[in-house]
């Protein structure tokens, strides 16, 4: 069988349900925050004031209101659990997909978020000046979000964002262009 027929028996479902090696890090990296998020709302620790209704937040109050104070608003609703349920699912299928393609399975890609060439470009010239100045716009950005949200409870906060995301895309896209290869001299 033709890789053509191959990709032309599948669905769109297929990409979804048995997703690639970069869609599956994807699904890791949403399932895992959403799963963080939905904890943390639950203990009351995501917002200093607000509890969190994640069917409301994410139909854009459809079908409830998407922040309630934290005296009146249940600690659990049945949305929470339908999120929960979603962020396993995404969890589950990225984890599945990655176990299967990955050479040394979980273990293998664990290793590699730890062990790759993008965190010695932090203390030497491995890689360039982009993939170190990637590499720290990456760390300072994760940094930046975890470590104001533990200090101030800011874990939805749209400006903690903002500042963190625009670091992240920066370090991602650094990171990206410094393993470019040489462009030709003459053009331009």
């Amino acid at each position: 069988m033709s890789s053509e027929e191959k990709a032309a028996s599948g669905g769109l479902a297929d990409i979804f349900i048995r997703p690639s090696v970069t869609l599956s890090k994807w699904y890791i990296a949403i399932g895992a925050w959403g799963l963080t998020l939905a904890i943390l709302n639950m203990m009351g620790q995501i917002h200093p004031t607000y509890r969190v209704s994640w069917g409301g937040l994410l139909t854009f109050e459809a079908f409830a209101d998407a922040f309630g104070t934290k005296d009146n608003a249940p600690a659990f609703v049945v949305g929470d659990l339908v999120f929960i349920g979603a962020c396993l699912v995404l969890l589950g299928l990225g984890l599945r997909s990655i176990n299967d393609n990955v050479e040394g399975g979980l273990a293998g890609f664990a290793r590699s978020l730890i062990l790759n060439d993008t965190w010695p470009a932090l203390v030497g010239s491995e890689g360039g000046i982009m993939r170190a100045v990637g590499a720290w716009c990456l760390l300072l950005g994760f940094a930046f979000y975890i470590g104001y949200s533990v200090m101030y409870m800011t874990w939805i906060d749209l400006g903690v964002y903002s500042v963190s995301i625009t670091l992240v895309a920066f370090g991602f896209a650094l990171n990206a262009a410094s393993r470019a290869p040489p462009g030709d001299e003459t053009v331009m």
